[in-house]
């Protein structure tokens, strides 16, 4: 019991101090490892929380090394076996030792491991930086995304609007709108083209070479040569041949179309149809032709009209002189017929000139002023075996016309079929309605030889005609010009026709004359044929 007491003083508060202090120093040190242990699990890749787990543990293992050896030295000393204290304590003293030194060990590392947390934190930071430039990058690149694609979508409604402003232009257009490939092929082209073209589809024409089309010959290497020089053509006037073999005037505008290097890949190109055009311009030309022909014709018949009665007047008085001198009553015949035949012509050439001063006009049926003429010719045809086929338009409107000079029109080219014909043919007749149902509409054709291309344009010029001397004064074509312009109407000679039906008829030349109607009707029904 000695060693409770040193120089007098009592041991047991030091000791009973002492125990308490090592149990509370276990106490803690397991608090704070559980607590260490709980901030790691919350966070097991913290740096920081894992350094102070390691460093409790260190400690709780001094704490319980040292409170364990203090506590088992009073129990020893205290029951009875300081011995046995004395043979633990050096392993005691050697733990705490060890659990202390790994302590301060870890300690030294604490500036290291601050260094760590710090450059942590600060990856950490620049990391959060960059996540935020990236939300609002992301942010950014989302709205550029909508708007793209609000842009997008406006762009692609301006290009459909765009496109369907094209197809339309290129769908409705009443010109032929073409493109082609370098090769010269035709790729595409609208209905209007193809329908003025003579086809029913676009297969049928799509890769057709456009040089099949021109009808001449020069006329391609032009085409070709402008387009490669100048890359360009404006109002080319060219001649093109449908697929039923019928001509087509043309006035084409068209461009070179280019790659990014210059090489031409095709061409592009729209083309207005002059054929009516042409028509119309050549009928204004023959209407004033024949109108200052009219008034010369008029001038010339009253000049010559009076010396050739004079002539008349007196071979008629010569002839009652010399009956009984056969030879020179033969030769005063002679001059008489002469003459007479110059009053005819003088009076062809009155009428010619004064017929728009008539005027006894009447509404009239047009199929029966085609039968009253046919009456009177249709007799002597038959004699020479050339028979007449008509195809009627039943419920046709009638027109305001002169019968009689309508009459005068129709045996005027019944009289040159049967002519041209001489024997053995056929006379067709036709009468419709136009589509836009202004005009009656008469075709004429014959299966005689057909006018020569030169003649053609000269036939209802006065005086022009192809018969022997004696057969004809090559005015009733003229007449029948004037006669129908007066009744505001046209007529227009086709050798060989335009219109496939004529041409599938065996008509080599036809006579089509248009008449306007009084008023507009329903469209025409049904045919009469014989």
């Amino acid at each position: 019991m000695t060693g409770i007491f040193i120089q007098g003083l009592p041991m047991r508060p030091v000791y009973l101090v002492d125990f308490c202090g090592a149990s509370l120093m276990i106490v803690l040190s397991v608090m704070a490892f559980y607590y260490a242990n709980k901030l790691r699990n919350l966070e097991p890749h913290n740096v920081l929380w894992t350094y102070l787990f390691w460093l409790c543990m260190s400690m709780v293992a001094f704490a319980l090394s040292r409170g364990i050896g203090h506590v088992l030295r009073f129990i020893f000393n205290f029951v009875g076996f300081p011995g046995l204290w004395k043979l633990l304590a050096p392993y005691s003293g050697g733990l705490n030792t060890i659990t202390l030194t790994s302590s301060a060990v870890l300690t030294f590392y604490y500036p290291n491991i601050r260094k760590v947390i710090d450059f942590i934190q600060e990856d950490a930071r620049k990391l959060a930086e960059t996540n935020q430039k990236l939300e609002d990058a992301h942010q950014a690149l989302q709205e550029l995304n909508q708007n793209l694609e609000q842009m997008v979508e406006e762009r692609t409604m301006e290009l459909r609007i765009s496109e369907q402003k094209f197809r339309g232009l290129f769908e409705a257009s009443r010109d032929i709108i073409f493109f082609c490939d370098k090769d010269g092929r035709i790729t595409d082209i609208n209905q209007s083209g193809i329908t003025l073209l003579g086809f029913s589809s676009l297969e049928e024409i799509r890769g057709k070479p456009l040089i099949e089309l021109f009808s001449k010959e020069g006329s391609w290497d032009p085409y070709q040569e402008d387009l490669r020089t100048k890359g360009h053509i404006k109002d080319m006037e060219v001649e093109f041949t449908r697929s039923d073999g019928t001509k087509l005037f043309l006035m084409i505008t068209a461009s070179a179309i280019k790659d990014e290097q210059g090489n031409i890949t095709g061409s592009e190109g729209i083309a207005k149809d002059l054929t009516q055009f042409k028509k119309v311009m050549q009928q204004l030309i023959q209407s004033e032709k024949m109108a200052s022909i009219g008034q010369l014709a008029a001038g010339v018949a009253h000049e010559i009209n009076t010396p050739l009665g004079i002539i008349l007047g007196y071979a008629q008085l010569m002839e009652e002189d010399f009956e009984d001198q056969e030879e020179v009553y033969e030769t005063l015949k002679i001059i008489e017929k002469q003459t007479k035949i110059c009053r005819t012509i003088v009076a062809d050439l009155l009428k010619f000139s004064r017929q728009s001063l008539e005027n006894k006009r009447a509404a009239v049926d047009i199929n029966r002023c085609l039968d009253d003429a046919l009456a009177i010719i249709e007799h002597s045809m038959n004699m020479d075996r050339i028979y007449v086929h008509k195809e009627y338009t039943n419920g046709l409107p009638p027109i305001m016309a002169d019968p009689e000079k309508l009459r005068r029109v129709f045996m005027n080219i019944f009289t040159n079929a049967h002519h041209a014909i001489v024997q053995e043919g056929i006379v067709c007749i036709w009468t419709r309605q136009t589509e836009d149902h202004r005009y009656i509409e008469i075709i004429i054709g014959d299966t005689g030889p057909g006018i020569p291309p030169g003649n053609i344009k000269k036939i209802f010029d006065p005086f022009f005609s192809t018969k022997e001397v004696g057969k004809g004064t090559g005015l009733g074509l003229s007449l029948s010009f004037g006669i129908i312009r007066d009744h505001g109407g046209t007529i227009e000679a086709q050798s060989p026709p335009e219109e496939k039906f004529l041409l599938d008829a065996g008509m080599e030349t036809v006579f089509i004359i248009r008449i306007p109607v009084i008023k507009e009707t329903g469209k025409r029904n049904g045919k009469n044929e014989s």
